[in-house]
């Protein structure tokens, strides 16, 4: 459609006060001007979920598919114009418990909705049922500029003709009887027997975007056993220079540490206090202990075979940091 042909679809839906076709192909007009979905969503007040809900309707069937449609079945507990008020009041009061959704449709509107019901409706005006990711409010609120300015200061630097390797550099402490993923069973109180016994070492990974991963076992997270890992890291990656991104352990800033990085051509590029969501290899040791879960293992040896068999391979995949990507070094490719 051209953008003569959606003005005059825009007069139309006015004359005919149809106001929510109206705000959505306003929305669809935001994107003719070159707006991105989000800023388009956001000029006409609404979400970037509902926003590309809208984008795929329009897709699908020009302005047949921005049309909303009420008709058949029973009739809604809510008009269109309370619909819309109970959106906005959601995107602005984020996140919410459902028992406080159940309370604000009973105290606003006197309705009630099956959960599962409730959900599907949600869902389709864009919402997502999703654990929140915790912040520490002693996080600085420059934290993501001023660790954009170190990365972008360390990416900057003259690598020549050599490679550059770049990941995350982090230490972990999985256990044989860690639990975290769920299983299906018809008895909420099945159980696993697994012995509670701990291992003697910590694991120290190399989560790499460009380069080799890597991994290595030790009893203490020791600026000695750091330094075993930075040499396990060149070992895998024997030519570049090489980042690591890494928090803010006194390990990593010690001076013996750091000779030996200088040494080895690493060098350190730390975190923001208090900012572990820049560290990208933090969901894959997440990912990593609900792999354990399910696992009975016949020893010490058998556990660190398959930690190290079972990082190896999850570590393949971009996918732990590709949100970090996208927001810090969207051009990767170009690094290469």
């Amino acid at each position: 459609m051209s953008e003569d042909q959606l003005d005059s679809a825009i007069n139309e839906a006015q004359k005919a006060d149809e106001t929510r076709l109206v705000r959505r192909l306003c929305f669809i007009k935001n994107l003719y001007f070159g707006d991105a979905t989000k800023v388009a969503a956001q000029r006409v007040g609404v979400s970037r979920h509902t926003g590309d809900r809208w984008l795929a309707g329009w897709n699908e069937a020009s302005v047949g598919g921005l049309r909303p449609s009420f008709a058949g079945g029973r009739p809604a507990k809510l008009s269109p114009e309370q619909f819309e008020e109970f959106f906005t009041l959601l995107e602005e009061g984020q996140p919410w418990t459902p028992q406080e959704i159940d309370d604000l449709l009973w105290d606003r509107y006197g309705v009630t909705y099956d959960r599962a019901h409730l959900a599907r409706i949600l869902r389709a005006d864009g919402m997502q049922y999703a654990k929140p990711r915790p912040m520490d409010p002693r996080q600085s609120p420059d934290a993501e500029a001023d660790f954009r300015e170190r990365l972008e200061e360390a990416l900057a630097k003259d690598n020549g003709e050599k490679p550059l390797v770049l990941g995350f550099f982090d230490a972990c402490w999985p256990q044989p009887f860690e639990n975290s993923q769920r299983m299906w069973s018809y008895d909420r109180t099945v159980e696993i027997d697994k012995p509670l016994v701990t291992v003697p070492w910590k694991t120290l990974g190399f989560y790499a975007i460009l380069g080799k991963r890597t991994l290595i076992f030790r009893k203490q997270t020791t600026k000695e056993s750091i330094c075993a890992a930075l040499e396990a890291i060149r070992e895998q990656n024997p030519i570049g220079r090489i980042l690591l991104i890494a928090d803010n352990d006194g390990g990593h800033h010690a001076k013996f540490t750091q000779q030996r990085a200088d040494e080895l051509g690493i060098e350190f590029v730390f975190l923001p206090p208090f900012s572990p969501e820049f560290n990208a290899i933090e969901p894959l040791w997440k990912t990593l202990k609900r792999k354990i879960s399910p696992e009975i293992f016949e020893g010490e040896d058998h556990f660190e075979q398959f930690v190290t068999d079972t990082f190896l391979d999850i570590s393949k995949r971009l996918g732990f940091a590709n949100s970090w990507i996208e927001k810090l070094i969207p051009d990767v490719q170009m690094l290469r």
